[in-house]
């Protein structure tokens, strides 16, 4: 599930709470556990103007559609749009004239040339086919009710364009499915000892396929009690129509929701976030486990010996509330604002004071090679409201808030320049961007 609290400007924050199955040098352990059960690519449009916003021209993409789902908040509902764009637009405003509503808290993702669309309110998955022209050549829906699968508690991992996996925590069992026909393949039960650490419920984070095999974010924690299993944990499972789905933990590093990512070297890589800042800056039994930055090879039963970043070492921060992959080895990460003493700030009385306080945080770019950082002043400082990685094209991309609670989003490169391609109204922001392939 995904909880919307808002801020005290009204902003609402993406907060990933009670989801489920799902880099310096140093050696350790991992432990693994076996269970039985779980990037868009393409041509970043690019250029700039001296208005702020990112001109259309030069920015088309040329390999495929540019694809931007936005929300639109309202007294009534909070709708979510498809846009299908041949660049960015030099307004820096997208038209709704042509917009495919999708519905409330989907969850959308591009592969080939379709997008599918996750409603977990009733369990169904839609398909839209783009054709070369951009029109929506075909619209087609899948439905996992017959499993029980209903409910906000599953995430989709999506291996290839023949094989996906529903990961529901809910009914306790991962559903097998073929994105090409939506036909489902059948479906594996979760086992118990997977569900729960202690009295802990499970959370899956969205995950991603690579080298034959899937990657989830696991964590264990209860956000009414504020406890936690206080262990970084990959669930990874083989892509097959039985998978057995393994838990690897590092127990050197804080635990995380962030989805794993492809670093383009054959790794999947995995970050400590300390379940977005909260368990290392506000949380009564604060974590003093390393913000991690880990990796796998595919088909490996450990995360490498050989690589391990401390994100709050290298920041010199007390911890982050983010972190996004950038291309060539680095990492966007919105960190705690250096100079800000968080003794001065923190109520240990009210722990929410992390979801609702003034912003305290502020982007940096972070090499994993290295160990540099560069700050993003261009940005600004921003409360806790943006988690949701945005990548299109090798570009990565920062959504932040105004005061007239419109939103602004920017391509950041990996040497911390800015290009804004967009500026939302009131009430509006971007929730999904992908490419399909013309």
């Amino acid at each position: 599930m995904r909880t919307y609290p808002l801020n005290d400007a009204g902003v609402k924050m993406r907060v990933v709470g009670l989801l489920a199955l799902v880099a310096g040098i140093a050696c350790g352990d991992s432990d693994t556990v076996i269970i039985n059960g779980a990037d868009t690519t393409g041509t970043d449009p690019a250029g700039g103007s001296d208005t702020g916003i990112s001109e259309g021209a030069g920015n088309g993409a040329s390999s495929g559609h540019l694809i931007v789902v936005t929300e639109r908040e309202s007294p009534e509902a909070n709708l979510q749009y498809l846009h299908v764009l041949d660049a960015w637009p030099e307004s820096g405003q997208v038209d709704y004239g042509g917009a495919i509503e999708l519905g409330e808290f989907v969850s959308s993702h591009v592969m080939g040339d379709a997008i599918f669309v996750h409603q977990p309110d009733d369990a169904t998955v839609r398909k839209l086919v783009v054709g070369r022209d951009g029109a929506i050549t075909l619209d087609e829906t899948i439905s996992f009710a017959a499993y029980g699968a209903a409910g906000s508690a599953g995430d989709m991992v999506y291996v290839s364009e023949e094989l996906a996996y529903f990961i529901d925590e809910g009914s306790a069992q991962v559903v097998v499915w073929n994105p090409r026909t939506l036909l489902v393949s059948g479906a594996s039960p979760i086992a118990e000892e997977a569900l729960v650490r202690g009295l802990l419920p499970a959370q899956i984070s969205r995950g991603i396929g690579l080298g034959g095999q899937g990657f989830v974010a696991a964590s264990w924690r209860d956000w009414e009690s504020l406890e936690y299993h206080d262990a970084a944990a990959m669930g990874v499972f083989d892509a097959t129509m039985q998978p057995e789905l393994r838990i690897i933990e590092d127990s050197r590093c804080a635990s995380t929701v962030t989805t794993p990512y492809d670093g383009g070297d054959g790794f999947v890589y995995l970050i400590s976030d300390a379940a977005l800042g909260f368990d290392a800056l506000a949380n009564p039994n604060r974590t003093q486990k390393a913000l991690c930055v880990l990796r796998m090879r595919p088909g490996a039963n450990e995360f490498d010996p050989e690589f391990f970043v401390d994100l709050g070492e290298t920041l010199g921060s007390p911890g982050f509330y983010a972190a996004h992959p950038m291309e060539g080895g680095k990492l966007l990460v919105n960190t705690w604002a250096p100079g800000v003493d968080l003794a001065g700030i923190a109520d240990p009385q009210d722990p929410d004071w992390y979801w609702n306080y003034p912003p305290y945080f502020e982007y940096a770019v972070v090499d994993l090679a290295t160990g540099a950082s560069i700050p993003v002043p261009e940005l600004g400082r921003t409360a806790v409201q943006w988690s949701i990685t945005l990548r299109v094209g090798g570009g990565t991309y920062v959504q932040t808030y105004r005061e007239d609670q419109g939103s602004d989003l920017s391509r950041v490169e990996p040497d911390g320049s800015v290009v804004r391609v967009l500026s939302n109204p009131p009430g509006t922001d971007v929730q999904y961007l992908g490419q399909v392939s013309k």
